[in-house]
């Protein structure tokens, strides 16, 4: 019978994009699949878990407050916002609705925001204080100027698990600043990945992330018995219909991982 990880590999290896899966079982640290969790790739969207940690540990230690007001610069604003529209609250907002928008709609203005509240090097300072190795902040959010110039963002799956294994473990932050990123992450609105074909009403904390030619998703799935961590990440992928093929390659794999996990025969 083939293992968990075989089924996993032949699913990816048969992708045409670059692909990378990790998921671990959240109570006892064990891995449950591991392939090229270690690779460094743009981070995309999923660099805002990093951020949203960040700000959080700011306030925790009272540098920052939630209520704290945080402008919006011409050079911030992007025009996909869906929430600073024109003509309607394009001044700015509370560093928390920053931060909640920031996670649940991945809204970029906010983002953009936030980084420039914080700055590069405290947000990469703090990256490296976690041990997250493969994870750089290196550019606002569709900054296409900065990538042609050589500077982009980063991160890997095992990065990725150490900040959310982090939250769901309470070695970051407080108890209601823990509570704050979880809930934000857990009504994230773009279910298209990892929740993709799954049935059943399991609360998922997670980020996705895009671009063109590249899609990733990463979180935990708060099972009551054996909540877990998983995340894909697929780039360099199809030129036509790229995000959508990608998007289904993760729900498929998401799927597996749930169906096996959920039977209690993960190997």
């Amino acid at each position: 019978m083939e293992t968990l990880t075989q089924r996993l590999e032949a699913l990816m290896d048969a992708f045409p994009a670059k692909t990378a899966l990790y998921c671990v079982e959240l109570t006892t640290g064990a891995p449950i699949a591991a392939i090229r969790e270690d690779t460094r790739a743009v981070s995309a969207s999923t660099i805002k878990v990093a951020l949203l940690c960040c700000a959080l540990q700011d306030v925790m230690e009272g540098t920052l407050t939630l209520e704290q007001f945080v402008p919006i610069s011409a050079g911030d604003y992007c025009d996909d916002t869906a929430v600073f529209e024109p003509n309607y609250r394009q001044d700015g907002a509370s560093l928390w609705e920053m931060l909640y928008w920031m996670i649940v709609s991945s809204d970029n203005t906010a983002t953009n925001a936030v980084i420039s509240l914080l700055g590069y090097d405290h947000v990469n300072a703090y990256c490296r204080k976690l041990g997250l190795t493969q994870t750089s902040l290196q550019r606002k959010m569709l900054d296409f100027q900065a990538v042609a110039e050589g500077r982009n963002n980063y991160t890997s799956l095992k990065d990725l698990y150490l900040l959310f294994s982090a939250l769901y473990r309470g070695e970051i932050l407080n108890q209601p600043l823990r509570d704050t990123a979880l809930d934000f992450l857990s009504r994230c609105r773009h279910t298209d990945g990892l929740q993709r074909y799954i049935p059943d009403p399991v609360v998922v904390a997670h980020k996705p992330g895009g671009l063109d030619h590249l899609d990733h998703d990463a979180g935990i799935f708060l099972l009551k018995d054996r909540p877990y961590y998983l995340g894909v990440f697929t780039w360099d992928g199809p030129a036509l219909d790229g995000q959508p093929q990608q998007c289904r390659l993760i729900g498929q794999l998401s799927r597996m991982v749930y169906d096996t996990v959920k039977g209690g025969n993960a190997e």
